[in-house]
């Protein structure tokens, strides 16, 4: 039972042929089959893909079940009743099972007070588990227990003797190969485009290789799908259009609303089984939807790219730590000034005071930081309208990432901030049967990035560097030196706020569902007493509202 996709299956197929193996068909789906004849179950180091699968082996009588190496694709699991149960989705196993299904409600308060979901192996689900990316399952069927092996982790070397201009020029190959495969379609394939870099770095790459390579996999139109809004703060059109500028795409620009908000929100609910990190899912789910109406069926996206290539501001104060460590101070204050000048009035970006303090703060006092951010994390969410024994138990275990090493740093986001984004646009695009693939997550290239130094990756005050300056030339001189992304978001914030007794009532509703877990009264005095919610507050007031909204969904025991 296979879901997802080996996008070098015709290498792999050519390969067994030449060692003897027949096939009945053209599909990576035997591929899977005829690579565990050959190589049991370390066949899956061979796949450059997606995939959730599970394999019958007749003769060791055990079920071997693998998950792609960063989680792109679902896996679940649970024993429960007498049964070994696996599945795509959650509510699968409701089919199944006798007992209705019961919350974790350790798990659930974190995701409501942290924002913390996709922690793997855990789910919001008491007894359901899901397979951690990069490993196996192997389940013994006459023993009834199974075991689970890592078969992939990021590789801590650095390769000191890569040169920046080297670098750059793996980056372009390995990018540029990593479009190609992906491209691989017998039906038609399209773009997901913010506008942003990464995203445009997909849709100008492929461009030039329809026209410069003649790929035959490539349809003869192209077509990207873009998330707008009226609103300037939130709307990238203007990056978009000078993308399709250079290349020959059509571009259907969608225009997301709160019209028909919780119809929609129970829609992604459905599909995703669990409560939503942030309301982009809902920009996200009106794309999707788009390409559909378009005829795509496959679709290329950008995620994966901040995590490994420092595009986050978080990185900076990183870098500055870094530097610090290396006595480069030099170094430090041009990159300090490069950070002022081209973040200046980007309201997103943290204050330069912000990130030298966290920075020097981290450097003068390693172990003792930790605490101190932990302390001032707690102090800051202990404002919150929750009872203070709630907010100990919820935070006593909160991870402060290793900023005083940038490659743990780095492995730590591509371990537990892609889990989330990747759920998020599996089951928004599958809702649409719509098959979607990230250039950025092929393995040969997430360890080739993994390897240069972090010098790399932010370099000049810009993040992505190696991007920026491999695919010179490629993708347009505006987006290149672009310092502000958004990505597909949501107003969530605006909407609150301009309607605070229609989100009063349903946060109402929802908190009915937690007696005896979450203070009702406390909330809602909270509410009524801020005149204007500021956005971290209207995200806790939509992981309320969503929770119950999902409780009742599945009818779920808290």
């Amino acid at each position: 039972v296979f879901n997802g996709e080996i996008y070098n299956y015709i290498e792999l197929r050519e390969e067994l042929i030449a060692e003897g193996y027949h096939f009945k068909t053209q599909t990576d789906t035997e591929i899977i089959v005829q690579s565990y004849k050959r190589w049991g179950c370390n066949c899956v180091s061979r796949f450059n893909g997606m995939w959730s699968f599970a394999l019958y082996d007749k003769e060791k009588q055990i079920l071997f079940c693998s998950r792609d190496r960063f989680g792109v694709k679902p896996f679940y699991y649970t024993k429960q009743e007498g049964l070994f149960l696996i599945a795509s989705e959650i509510k699968q196993f409701f089919e199944m099972l006798d007992e209705r299904p019961r919350a974790n409600v350790e798990r659930l308060l974190k995701y409501i007070i942290r924002g913390e979901t996709d922690m793997p192996p855990y789910t919001l689900f008491e007894d359901i588990y899901q397979l951690e990316p990069g490993s196996n399952l192997i389940y013994d069927i006459s023993s009834h227990n199974y075991q689970i092996d890592r078969y992939y982790t990021l590789d801590n070397r650095e390769d000191g003797s890569l040169s920046y201009e080297d670098a750059c020029s793996l980056f372009r190959e390995c990018f540029t190969d990593s479009v190609s495969v992906r491209l691989r379609s017998d039906v038609p394939v399209g773009y997901f485009l913010s506008g942003g870099l990464d995203s445009s770095s997909i849709v100008c790459v492929a461009d030039r290789l329809r026209h410069e390579e003649g790929d035959p996999y490539l349809i003869p139109e192209q077509h990207t799908i873009t998330s707008c809004y009226n609103d300037k703060k939130y709307d990238e059109q203007e990056y978009v259009d000078e993308v399709a500028k250079v290349t020959d795409v059509i571009v259907h620009k969608v225009y997301p609303d709160s019209g028909n908000i919780w119809k929609k929100i129970d829609q992604i609910l459905w599909h995703m089984d669990e409560p939503l990190f942030a309301l982009s899912a809902l920009s996200q789910q009106s794309v999707c939807e788009a390409a559909k109406s378009h005829g795509l069926t496959v679709i290329l996206d950008g995620q994966g790219s901040d995590e490994q290539l420092a595009g986050y501001s978080d990185f900076y104060s990183v870098l500055f730590i870094y530097l610090l460590k290396k006595f480069r101070f030099g170094k430090l204050k041009r990159e300090i000034d490069a950070y002022a000048q081209l973040r200046s009035g980007d309201p997103f970006a943290p204050s330069r005071s912000l990130l030298i303090i966290s920075a020097v703060k981290d450097w003068l006092t390693p172990g003792v930081f930790d605490k101190i951010v932990k302390r001032l994390y707690y102090e800051k969410v202990a404002r919150l309208p929750f009872d203070k024994r709630i907010l100990k138990k919820t935070f006593k275990d909160i991870k402060v990432f290793p900023r005083r090493d940038p490659r743990k740093f780095i492995k730590e986001y591509m371990t537990d901030e892609l889990a989330n984004i990747l759920h998020v646009l599996d089951r928004n695009s599958m809702a649409f049967s719509l098959e979607a693939r990230d250039p950025f997550l092929d393995y040969r290239l997430v360890d080739n990035i993994y390897k240069m130094p972090f010098l790399y990756k932010i370099r000049d005050g810009r993040t992505k560097a190696v991007l920026r300056d491999g695919l010179s030339g490629i993708i347009p001189e505006r987006i290149k030196n672009r310092k502000t992304k958004l990505a597909f978001v949501a107003p969530v914030e605006k909407w609150i706020n301009e309607d605070r007794s229609l989100y009063r009532q349903e946060l109402d509703r929802s908190l009915d569902k937690f007696e005896g877990i979450i203070e009702k009264k406390r909330i809602l005095s909270w509410y009524d007493a801020k005149e204007h919610l500021k956005l971290g507050e209207c995200n806790l007031v939509w992981r309320i509202i969503i929770s119950g909204r999902w409780v009742d969904m599945f009818e779920i025991k808290v």
